[in-house]
C-alpha cells in the first residue's frame, strides 16, 4: 500500500514538539469554533493548525462554530444550517457582543480570537489553504474527478446553504468552481477523502517527505482506517497520472491526542497538580501489581493487601476528581472553557508537564479510569 498508516499511541505531545522542531512536517486538523483545551495546549505548543471550515453547526458537536462557549455556557450566535465559511452573525451575544457583531464572518471572528491569543501560531482554515494552493489542489481535484467522479457530493450557494449534488465530468466542475479556490461564494465543496488526499501530497511535495504527522481528535483515527483502500487507490492515481516526483510510499503517523485533556487555566493550576499527582500514583500501582504477585509467597494474603491499598487510592482519587473535574470535560454539551474565557481573563493556559511528556494511549487508560470517579 502506497500509504502507511500507523496510529500512533505511543507518541506523547513533547515528542511530537520535537519533531515538529527538528523539521518533521507535524500538524493539527481541528474545526472552526470553540476550540476545547486539548486544541488549546497543542495550539500553545506551537503545533501548526490546518483548520476546517466546511462544516456545519448542526453536524459539528465538537466544535459549535454556530455558539460561542463562555464560563461553561453555549449560546447561539448564528444558524446552524449554514456552512461555517459563510456563516454570519445573527445575534448578539453579551459578553463577546465586541467579537461578534452582527453580519460579522463566523470563522473570522473565532479565527481572530485565536491570533489574539496565539499571534506566533501557523494556522490556516482549509478554504484558505484551497486558495494559496490553488494551482496544485486544481490538477489534484481533476485527475481525481476522471478516475471517480463519485467523490462530489455538495455544492454551496451564496447564501451558504448546501445541496446533493453530482458531477460526472470536470468540467461540470471547472464550469462553477471549487469554493476557496476562486474567490467566489458558491461552488463544489472539496469532498473530504480529496482534503485527506492532500495531506499526503501537496503537502508532502511542499516540505519534500515522506513522512507524516498527523494529530487525530476524537473521531478521525477511528474512521480513516475504512478509507484507506480509497486513498491507496486514488495516491496511486495521482502519482502515476499528475505527479511521478510522489515518493513511492508515504507513512502517515495518526497521532489520538484528544485524551491530552491536562490544560486549565493558571488560577487552576494547583489543583490540576493535586489530580495528576494522584492519578500517576494509581497507575504506578496498577503497573507494579502483576510483579507483585509473581513474587507473593501467598497469593491470597497479596490479593486482600492490594485491594486493601487500592481502595485507600481510589478513595483519595475521587476526592481529587471532585476537586478538579476540568480535564474531564464532554466536548459534545459544549461547556468546556474555551479560547474566549482565556481572552475574558488576563491569565495564561497551563499544560501540566508530566501530561506533555506521557504517551497519549496511556493518557487514554488514565482518563477512562479517572471518568469511573466523577460521580
Amino acid at each position: 500500500m502506497p500509504i502507511k498508516l500507523e496510529i500512533r499511541k505511543d507518541l506523547s505531545l513533547q515528542n511530537l514538539v520535537s519533531l515538529k522542531r527538528a523539521g518533521f512536517l507535524v500538524f493539527k486538523t481541528p474545526h472552526v469554533g470553540n476550540w476545547y483545551p486539548n486544541n488549546l495546549a497543542c495550539a500553545a505548543l506551537g503545533i501548526p493548525m490546518k483548520i476546517v471550515d466546511s462544516t456545519k453547526g448542526c453536524l459539528d458537536r465538537n466544535f459549535h462554530p454556530h455558539c460561542v462557549i463562555v464560563n461553561g455556557t453555549r449560546t447561539q450566535i448564528a444558524e446552524e444550517n449554514v456552512l461555517v465559511s459563510h456563516a454570519k452573525v445573527t445575534r448578539v451575544h453579551e459578553k463577546t457582543a465586541d467579537r461578534f457583531q452582527i453580519g460579522a464572518s463566523i470563522p473570522e471572528a473565532h479565527m481572530q480570537a485565536l491570533r489574539e491569543l496565539f499571534p506566533e501560531l501557523e494556522m490556516q482554515t482549509v478554504s484558505v489553504y484551497l486558495k494559496e494552493n490553488c494551482g496544485r489542489v486544481l490538477e489534484l481535484l481533476e485527475v481525481l474527478t476522471q478516475h471517480d467522479h463519485s467523490i462530489w457530493e455538495r455544492f454551496v450557494r451564496e447564501d451558504g446553504m448546501t445541496e446533493a449534488r453530482h458531477a460526472r465530468q470536470w468540467v461540470v466542475v471547472n464550469a462553477s468552481g471549487v469554493c476557496g479556490t476562486n474567490g467566489s461564494r458558491s461552488g463544489w465543496v472539496s469532498p473530504n477523502i480529496a482534503n485527506i488526499l492532500m495531506d499526503v501530497t501537496i503537502d508532502p511535495l511542499k516540505f519534500n517527505t515522506d513522512i507524516v504527522y498527523e494529530l487525530s481528535g476524537p473521531d478521525m483515527y477511528r474512521y480513516i482506517g475504512q478509507l484507506m483502500p480509497k486513498l491507496n487507490e486514488l495516491y496511486e492515481v495521482v502519482r502515476h497520472k499528475l505527479w511521478p516526483e510522489l515518493p513511492e510510499t508515504v507513512k502517515l503517523n495518526l497521532v489520538p491526542v484528544a485524551d491530552m485533556r491536562f490544560a486549565v487555566p493558571f488560577h487552576r493550576q494547583q489543583a490540576l497538580d493535586e489530580l495528576v499527582a494522584v492519578l500517576a500514583e494509581v497507575s504506578s500501582f496498577e503497573g507494579r501489581i502483576g510483579g507483585r504477585m509473581s513474587c507473593a509467597s501467598d497469593r491470597n494474603a497479596m490479593i486482600r493487601q492490594v485491594e486493601s491499598e487500592r481502595g485507600v487510592l481510589h478513595s483519595r482519587l475521587r476526592e481529587t476528581v471532585r476537586a478538579c473535574p476540568d480535564p474531564f470535560y464532554d466536548i459534545y454539551d459544549g461547556t468546556f472553557f474555551s479560547q474566549y474565557d482565556l481572552l475574558a481573563h488576563p491569565e495564561w493556559l497551563y499544560v501540566h508537564p508530566w501530561a506533555l511528556e506521557t504517551p497519549v494511549g496511556t493518557l487514554s487508560d488514565i482518563v477512562r479510569l479517572a471518568r469511573r470517579f466523577l460521580s
